[in-house]
């Protein structure tokens, strides 16, 4: 706000009447921008009539009890969670084959968790995340909106495991039939780990990836797995078909966690949240100049939607991904300009050229 100073022996009758319908002009112009923020801002639902009870199976601190019995307390677990078990031991720490004797699982997790390396993770974890509460609380008020926009959905547990460094969150079908998620908390444990340590072997741990894996980013990183199950994989073709792919996902996110900040919804920096808002126009006017769009050309723009330190082809400033976050605003463009459409609707559509004449996008209006 720029402040008009001047001294009373300058100021004539005219003069006071020009500066009066500047302030007033100024005061319209703040009133309309205010109101179109109004109007612009995502309704959030009220949930406060669902009665949700998150369920939280701590399998780690399950399996140390366990373990304590013996084989049979081992085979008393696997009876227990099934599902998980076969998934954790056989797919996640790929130490046994279902075909073998429980007495090898047992011998080889004894193993394992007499470890200084497993009780160095242990530690890290419990310096990271000394209480898991407003972990749950958030994954809870999260379930609520989740079963606003999906009743006839089941309300999915979480498993806590130590992923040995491999998966941070997955979805399964649990013994139930419904789905189920997980988290390797060993993966949320930046500033306390150093990942950048095992980027030789994974990508994953490059340090503009790392700096999210922290416990601010738990949520939405499982719910990125649950909208995995939901929308399937990624599509192959053209890069606005992808684009609207993760769109929708961002748009998911964004209604389960209507309080997050946008800078934990996209894993941007406030830096680059605001780089991204200021330079919407010039992104898609760089997509549109050098026929980015719908090139299917794999090369082109793998690196543009895939995780990437910055977006090739545009100012050393733009954040990796950029054409998600774009993505995004044209799926934001299509729910407010297609109000008689459901959220069932929008996650059908799949051919990208039909949802942008659709939603009538123009960059920064919405």
């Amino acid at each position: 706000m720029h402040i008009l100073n001047v001294q009373s022996k300058d100021i004539t009758p005219i003069k006071v009447q020009k500066v009066l319908k500047l302030m007033m002009a100024g005061l319209l112009v703040s009133l309309l921008l205010a109101s179109c923020q109004r109007e612009y801002k995502d309704p959030i639902p009220d949930v406060s009539h669902i009665e949700i009870e998150a369920e939280f199976i701590h399998y780690d601190s399950l399996l140390r009890v366990h373990m304590e019995k013996g084989v049979e307390g081992l085979e008393e677990l696997k009876e227990k969670y099934p599902a998980f078990s076969d998934i954790y031991f056989h797919r996640i720490l790929e130490i046994w084959d279902p075909e073998e004797p429980l007495d090898s699982l047992y011998n080889r997790m004894d193993e394992f968790m007499s470890s200084d390396f497993y009780r160095d993770i242990q530690d890290t974890i419990h310096a990271a995340i000394p209480d898991f509460g407003p972990i749950k609380r958030e994954y809870e008020q999260a379930l609520h909106y989740y079963h606003y926009h999906f009743p006839h959905k089941n309300v999915p547990p979480v498993y806590l495991f130590i992923s040995e460094f491999t998966f941070a969150n997955i979805i399964f079908q649990d013994e139930k039939g419904g789905d189920a998620l997980g988290i390797g908390i060993d993966m949320f444990c930046h500033g306390h780990f150093d990942y950048t340590v095992l980027s030789y072997f994974n990508t994953m741990f490059s340090a503009y990836n790392v700096r999210t894996l922290n416990a601010d980013h738990i949520v939405k990183k499982t719910f990125d797995a649950k909208w995995d199950g939901l929308l399937g994989p990624e599509p192959r073709g053209r890069m606005i078909d992808i684009m609207l792919y993760h769109g929708k996902k961002h748009h998911l996110n964004k209604l389960v966690l209507p309080h997050a900040p946008d800078t934990v919804i996209f894993e941007y920096t406030p830096e680059q949240m605001q780089w991204v808002r200021d330079n919407e126009a010039q992104i898609y006017n760089h997509l549109i100049e050098n026929d980015l769009l719908y090139t299917t050309d794999l090369v082109k723009y793998s690196r543009l939607v895939s995780p990437s330190p910055h977006s090739p082809g545009m100012p050393p400033e733009a954040p990796g991904q950029v054409v998600n976050w774009l993505g995004y605003q044209i799926i934001r463009a299509w729910v407010r300009n297609n109000p008689d459409k459901t959220l069932s609707d929008l996650l059908d559509k799949r051919d990208g050229h039909e949802f942008l004449m659709q939603s009538r996008y123009r960059p920064g209006r919405y």
